[in-house]
């Protein structure tokens, strides 16, 4: 499958909705969908990926974003649920949405994913850091990884502030790094496993203003999203 960097959040939506489509074809169930961006919010890209899921579904939300939900998307006729809230899940849904969540509610997301047995579980923008990539302060690192490895990274796009580079995955496509220069981006190198930080560009050594301007403004690849 040819696979290119996308050229605006239209196109990325797009990307993902088709690879969540042909994973659940090729019959995996628990699915991952990662757009890091502060350009856009998780509830606002969110939306139209639950559309490719098998209805009715309920959506659960990190703490509190059930109301900024609720308020964005106005009426819909999905169950919407706070991530505290599983006591009123229910058994009534055909698939299981899971957005913005912290990777510190990793015994909690593991207990949704659980529930949902062989039904679709779609996570959309949980964790803000890459599969293999931990910050320090982000939860039990060795179970998270564990319950990582239960799951199939459907769609992942994420550029860097002070590195030249676009971390890019679209199933059944190999993961990919895109190294940026001038605004040009060209293919770097791929492979089946996620990579690391190791693997990616350096980091660029800038003068002050450019780094706080990066600080503020978020990477260079998103600005014209």
């Amino acid at each position: 499958m040819s696979t290119s960097l996308p050229q605006s959040f239209d196109e990325a939506i797009q990307q993902a909705q088709l690879a969540v489509r042909l994973a659940l074809k090729d019959g995996r169930t628990r699915l991952q969908v990662e757009i890091q961006s502060t350009r856009r919010s998780s509830v606002g890209l969110a939306q139209p990926l639950t559309n490719v899921v098998p209805q009715p579904l309920t959506v659960v939300f990190g703490v509190g974003n059930a109301d900024v939900a609720f308020n964005t998307w106005g009426e819909v006729p999905h169950n919407l649920l706070n991530i505290g809230e599983r006591d009123f899940l229910g058994n009534t849904w055909q698939s299981l949405v899971l957005i913005d969540a912290s990777s510190i509610d990793v015994e909690e997301v593991e207990r949704y994913a659980d529930q949902a047995q062989k039904r679709p579980f779609l996570m959309i923008n949980n964790w803000p850091e890459a599969p293999t990539q931990t910050g320090i302060g982000r939860g039990p690192e060795r179970r998270r990884q564990q319950f990582r490895g239960t799951v199939e990274v459907a769609y992942f796009l994420q550029a860097f502030r002070y590195r030249p580079a676009v971390l890019f995955r679209q199933y059944p496509a190999p993961w990919q790094i895109w190294e940026g220069s001038e605004g040009q981006y060209r293919l770097r190198a791929e492979s089946e496993q996620p990579f690391t930080i190791k693997d990616l560009p350096s980091e660029r050594l800038l003068n002050p203003l450019r780094s706080a301007d990066l600080l503020f403004r978020g990477p260079l690849f998103f600005r014209t999203w």
